[in-house]
């Protein structure tokens, strides 16, 4: 790839999955699609997570960051690549599962303005199976957690209760939805 995608700069995949994101819990998607868009914003990467549930959403796949602790798989948006793809990658390479997309839109924007790891970017809801085999990053742990008992994640408080909102909100969809 061409490197890592930097803001400000116009990105318009970017911009326009920030405008279509479902929820926004850090109140960033109005820097996000300004700065994506070419507008002022933050000097900061780009990026993009992999919420990954089971079938059933009662468990999600979570990576042990060595800075950040336990957090959902994600790294930095790679230029040329769409943000649903991106965080497709970094799902496969922080925890070696294929998961299946959900959605086609992200199902949050992600922001943190408050603390030094400052970052704008997106989430996507995936789905994985747990009982397939994890190869994750060399010191970088990878494991299924029940939703319910996820470890909390200090640097980004919000990710899980919303990212618990979210499978709440997809398995009330799956019983909602006919059966072929």
């Amino acid at each position: 790839m061409g490197g890592h995608i930097r803001l400000p700069r116009a990105v318009p995949d970017l911009a326009a999955a920030a405008t279509a994101a479902h929820r926004d819990p850090y109140g960033a998607r109005g820097l996000l699609t300004c700065s994506a868009s070419g507008g002022p914003g933050p000097d900061c990467d780009v990026i993009v997570a992999g919420w990954v549930f089971s079938h059933d959403f009662r468990q999600t796949l979570l990576v042990r960051h060595r800075r950040f602790g336990w957090l959902s798989p994600g790294g930095r948006l790679e230029a040329g690549e769409s943000p649903l793809d991106g965080a497709r990658r970094e799902v496969a390479e922080e925890t070696g599962t294929n998961p299946r997309p959900l959605l086609p839109d992200p199902v949050a924007v992600l922001g943190n303005r408050e603390r030094p790891e400052r970052v704008y970017g997106l989430a996507y809801a995936f789905a994985a199976d747990p009982a397939s085999p994890l190869v994750p990053e060399t010191g970088q742990p990878a494991a299924w957690f029940a939703i319910a008992d996820m470890p909390p994640c200090q640097v980004f408080p919000l990710d899980h209760e919303v990212l618990a909102a979210t499978a709440r909100d997809l398995a009330h969809e799956r019983h909602e939805s006919p059966r072929p």
